[in-house]
């Protein structure tokens, strides 16, 4: 017989399991019943905050003085070069390879300037390979690198390799090489100059409503001006003769007198077209087809030697270069006055525009 459970209002002894609540409190097992939950100072706190701060601060600090250090160091000097191996052999002959590559600026002037003093006061360089793979670029930067290969490495066998494309301003620095190698895809030619700038008058006037007024002294002042409505014939004129001309002549002489050709025969070939290896050769614009392979050994039988280390000239990765990546990123939609000025300016260039 189950006993009934006992009436409403009627005491509940102690002890008896009925008196125990449905719920019963959570008790930390860490903490005794009863006690309270500590608190974290203000003290604490501060203190915590200030530690991170630190840490942060010193993060902070490292990272410019690693930026300061490399940006002391990250101009174009021969210590911000190493070599690395491209073919084993002894270290004391070397064959040294420096790239040419992509559009040639005096940036790109400047660092292979650099390359050229290191390989040129190294006395175990024996020989120096070009290897070039450009359209070109700048007329000036262009002959820049013409004009160093020719005098800092006056003392070493030089010889240029062709890879995909080496036209136009990539072409002319290959001429003062003593010996062109291209490979039977190569690209090449594009003898001649080309101008390039902007009117922007009917977008202005037409789509802002920004009319531009010039005040000028002297009727050529302004020549040529991107704000205007139109190129005059006699403003052509003018341009094709003071500024693409002496470009365009500089360049047929050179390949003349490094090529040993004719002035008349250089002209029938510099209208500007672009050349395959195998015609090249045809016309004397290069000596030999082949492969990078032919290059070494051509540069070993100048050299007079019969095994060598080939190595190149690369920068490592540096944290400077990361950035100034970052830094370039930020200023590319900067319309200062010196990038308006630059658009204004034609572009005496070099370059075959179909890369």
């Amino acid at each position: 017989m189950t006993d009934a459970p006992p009436p409403s209002g009627s005491p509940v002894a102690p002890g008896d399991p009925a008196s125990a609540p449905l719920i019963q409190p959570l008790v930390s097992p860490g903490r005794p019943p009863g006690q309270k939950p500590r608190r974290v100072g203000v003290l604490a706190v501060l203190a915590l905050v200030f530690l991170g701060l630190s840490l942060l601060g010193n993060v902070v600090l490292l990272v410019a003085l690693i930026a300061m250090a490399e940006f002391m160091g990250s101009g174009y000097t021969e210590d911000a070069y190493i070599e690395r191996v491209v073919e084993k052999g002894p270290s004391s002959r070397k064959i040294a390879v420096i790239r040419i590559e992509g559009i040639i600026d005096e940036s790109l002037a400047r660092s292979l300037r650099t390359q050229m003093q290191r390989a040129a006061r190294d006395s175990t360089v024996k020989a120096v390979i070009l290897r070039i793979d450009s359209p070109g670029g700048g007329l000036t930067a262009s002959d820049m690198i013409h004009h160093d290969v020719q005098t800092i490495l006056a003392d070493k066998p030089v010889v240029a390799a062709m890879d995909a494309v080496a036209a136009s301003g990539g072409y002319y620095v290959a001429c003062a090489a003593d010996q062109i190698v291209a490979q039977q895809t190569t690209v090449t030619g594009s003898i001649g100059v080309i101008a390039e700038f902007f009117f922007l008058s009917g977008l202005l006037k037409d789509k802002l409503g920004v009319q531009v007024v010039t005040l000028k002294m002297g009727d050529q002042k302004d020549w040529p001006n991107m704000f205007a409505a139109d190129m005059p014939p006699e403003q052509r004129q003018y341009m094709m003769d003071t500024l693409l001309k002496p470009g365009y002549d500089k360049f047929v002489d050179t390949v003349a007198a490094s090529r040993e050709m004719k002035r008349d025969a250089v002209l029938r070939l510099a209208t500007g077209r672009i050349f395959m290896a195998e015609e090249a050769k045809k016309h004397g614009l290069i000596d030999e087809v082949g492969y990078f392979d032919r290059a070494i050994a051509i540069a070993k039988d100048r050299a007079q030697i019969k095994d060598a280390r080939v190595v190149e000239y690369i920068q490592p990765f540096r944290l400077f270069d990361l950035l100034g990546a970052q830094a370039k990123a930020d200023t590319v939609l900067n319309l200062s006055r010196d990038k308006l000025a630059g658009l204004a300016a034609p572009r005496i260039m070099y370059l075959w525009t179909g890369y």
